[in-house]
């Protein structure tokens, strides 16, 4: 419906930014740094390198037996459960955007101006501010968010989007059992959905001694799920509650920060092997360099991990010459708010999913001083500290 316009309405119409209903995407972020599984968050301001941990289980082994009577010398070097701690040493990647205000735009009418009201340019300048600062920051988490499900999909994250250096690309040593390229895609009569499904949870449950419970499906694959024979029949099997999809059952708690940042719950599925795990899907997108959108969540892949496994997250320093104080006052009067403790955008929770110490902002004034250039920089690395508590299967839609 469209908005009157008229002398009086004017001003209240003009006040109406569209930037600010655009969600911030969180989902694949809520992954990593969950308390309920032990992720954790570090935050650095002086590191050039950070050492990342892996963790890998290697073994659910048996107590010793022996005769009564008789010493009970250890059997072998080791017979407890042990663990392979890897520390990558990563330097930080870097976020980072720049826009600028130019002296010509400080007499002109912003929105939210009144036609006759007349507003300084310091006061424009500082509308202008908070609108540059508040799209940096939702450019940076939509790059976060594609960081993320990179990490998760792959087990690997660019530190530069696109690139094939891999030296630019880090690895989080996801064995390649790990991602599985089913036999048969999901839109073919004869694929075995269930059992897919229950071999990828057979290689997490070995490899992580994780019980695999969250299972996330790309749109067009859940697609194919839904409309799978086998999957109709046991869905509509009113003594077997195998698959339930309803309105009305309530998902369990440790979910909740999932569903809270993107994740829709879709239902739960009882494997033939007696697993529970529950489907979740998500919609959201980006646009890419060529200007098409994109989704976070690839629509021919799923992926299997647990609520409960570690992912850590790691944000670094800034790159840019230390902050004086005469600059940080300068940088508060010119811009209406500070340089250490940002305005998070409207449309952003205040939550731990996007923490917002782990933004960096500045600015700068060029010689001749017609115009002011923001930035806004950010060093985030989603490291899938259990990597192999995540296990993904791909190939899901024929080509």
């Amino acid at each position: 419906m469209p908005i009157p316009v008229d002398f009086y309405s004017r001003y209240m119409a003009e006040l109406f930014d569209q930037r600010n209903i655009q969600a911030s995407p969180r989902a694949f972020q809520s992954i990593f740094g969950n308390p309920a599984g032990g992720g954790l968050t570090h935050f650095s301001v002086d590191e050039m390198t950070i050492n990342i941990d892996i963790i890998k289980s290697k073994g659910e082994k048996l107590a010793a037996t022996v005769h009564r009577g008789q010493s009970s010398n250890p059997t072998d070097v080791d017979n407890t459960t042990d663990y392979e701690w890897s520390n990558i040493g990563r330097t930080w990647p870097l976020v980072e955007e720049s826009g600028n205000i130019n002296s010509t735009q400080l007499l002109k009418r912003n929105p939210g101006d009144n036609p006759y009201q007349q507003r300084t340019q310091l006061e424009r300048n500082r509308a202008l501010a908070r609108d540059i600062h508040n799209e940096h920051m939702r450019r940076s988490m939509r790059t976060w968010e594609y960081q993320a499900s990179q990490s998760i999909l792959t087990g690997k994250m660019p530190a530069i989007i696109g690139t094939t250096n891999v030296n630019l690309i880090y690895d989080f040593y996801r064995p390649a059992s790990h991602t599985i390229g089913v036999a048969v895609p999901w839109d073919n009569a004869s694929a075995d959905i269930l059992g897919d499904i229950d071999s990828a949870l057979d290689i997490g449950r070995e490899d992580s001694y994780r019980h695999l419970d969250f299972l996330a499906i790309g749109g067009n694959a859940m697609n194919a799920f839904i409309r799978d024979l086998t999957v109709q029949k046991i869905a509509d099997n009113q003594r077997f509650e195998l698959i339930q999809v309803s309105l009305n059952f309530p998902v369990p708690p440790r979910f909740a920060r999932y569903i809270n940042n993107g994740w829709t719950a879709y239902g739960r599925l009882r494997t033939p092997k007696g697993r529970e795990v529950w489907i979740f899907v998500n919609d959201m997108i980006y646009t890419d360099s060529a200007g098409n959108p994109q989704n976070y969540m690839a629509l021919d892949k799923a992926f299997l991990l647990s609520s409960q496994a570690r992912f850590d997250r790691y944000f670094g320093p800034r790159d840019r010459m230390p902050i004086t104080s005469s600059e940080m006052m300068w940088y508060q009067e010119f811009f209406g708010f500070s340089m250490s403790a940002p305005l998070m955008p409207p449309n952003t929770p205040a939550d731990d999913i996007v923490p917002a110490a782990a933004f960096f902002h500045d600015g700068y004034m060029p010689e001749g001083k017609k115009t002011a250039v923001l930035r806004t920089q950010s060093a985030p690395i989603f490291a899938t500290t259990e990597t192999d508590a995540i296990v993904v299967l791909e190939d899901l839609i024929t080509p």
